[in-house]
């Protein structure tokens, strides 16, 4: 389920008279993403099986997994894990030049390449893919276009996320609502939020870890 960020931005408002609600929005949705980049509280994970339409030979036989197959509400910044068929490998991100046609040069035995081409797909080199079954788990943050939160994020974290937009509002030069005192105060406990949130995901204590399991297809 999910909950409206102008959920979050109600709790804002009060403190923030004669702001514009656009910029309230703004605010809060700003946040959200700098809290969950800053955290990684977002984390998901799904299974995919490898058929031959997702292999570019054209691109030294790398495997493209579109990614809005499974998770259509966030964008990745950060592989945790990836195995094949069962099977843990070290996989490493490079960035690529159009123009490069060889990977042998950066090559190491052991290690998985990959890249995200862009917000919505994956591409892993130097595996021969085909039939296998790829487990991938990422780290995720809201889109920027983002109008929702997960109900979880929202009940566990929303009086931080509200410090933290209440601090960049108050922080605005010269407005109406401008207040440095109160925004370092906001600040300060938006940080402590986002610290002990880091504490909660290294010990395990966060729900936030998703699964999401692809189908075969006889």
């Amino acid at each position: 389920m999910a909950t409206n960020i102008t959920e979050i931005s109600r709790r804002v408002a009060p403190d923030v008279m004669g702001c514009p609600n656009v910029l309230i929005d703004e605010a809060v949705l700003r946040t959200l993403i700098k809290f969950c980049e800053e955290t990684h509280i977002l984390e998901k994970a799904f299974e995919h099986d490898v058929v031959s339409t997702d292999i570019v030979a054209a691109d030294n036989d790398s495997v493209n997994v579109n990614l809005a197959t499974y998770i259509t509400d966030g964008r990745p910044i950060l592989l945790t894990q990836f195995k094949i068929d069962g099977a843990d490998w070290d996989a490493q991100e490079i960035k690529l030049l159009n123009d490069q046609d060889d990977l042998d040069e950066i090559s190491i035995s052991g290690t998985k390449f990959f890249t995200w081409p862009d917000t919505t797909h994956i591409k892993f080199y130097g595996i021969e893919a085909e039939d296998q079954r790829f487990f991938i788990k990422q780290v995720f943050v809201p889109l920027d276009t983002a109008t929702t939160m997960d109900d979880d994020l929202y009940y566990r974290f929303r009086d931080v996320i509200a410090a933290g937009a209440r601090a960049r509002l108050m922080s605005m030069p010269r407005k109406d609502w401008t207040d440095l005192i109160t925004a370092a105060k906001n600040l300060s406990e938006y940080n402590d939020g986002v610290a002990m949130a880091r504490i909660k995901k290294d010990h395990g204590m966060t729900r936030r870890s998703q699964s999401v399991k692809s189908m075969r297809f006889f």
